[in-house]
């Protein structure tokens, strides 16, 4: 089966959950058996799929530079990240995302398996 796989930037989390919402991606609150309630932001590294659609995972802010640790294992240097929100979606046809990244990243955050 084909896939098709986008990443994804945007300088605001408006931005670029409008772009995955218009193409259905959603994330929900559930009541105690489940059922979704209301819909909300993503948290970091969340998940949401549509089925037949594709997925996506909402990545936010990507470390730009990591942290520095020394021996015993304290951070010595925090981690940077970048001031701009990610995602990644796989899709089963060709999608236009309008927040898609004009390349592929050659070391993405983030790869389907």
């Amino acid at each position: 089966m084909a896939h098709f796989d986008y990443y994804l930037t945007a300088d605001t989390k408006d931005a670029i959950l409008a772009d995955l919402r218009s193409k259905g991606f959603e994330w929900y609150d559930t009541d105690d058996m489940g059922n979704p309630t209301t819909t909300r932001d993503p948290k970091r590294m969340e998940v949401a799929s549509v089925r037949g659609v594709g997925s996506c995972i909402y990545l936010e802010h990507l470390i730009e530079t990591p942290a520095v640790i020394d021996d015993e294992g304290n951070v010595v240097t925090p981690p940077t990240f970048t001031t701009t929100f990610h995602a990644n979606a796989r899709m089963r046809e060709e999608t236009t995302f309008d927040t898609a990244m004009p390349q592929s990243p050659t070391t993405p955050s983030n790869v389907w398996l």
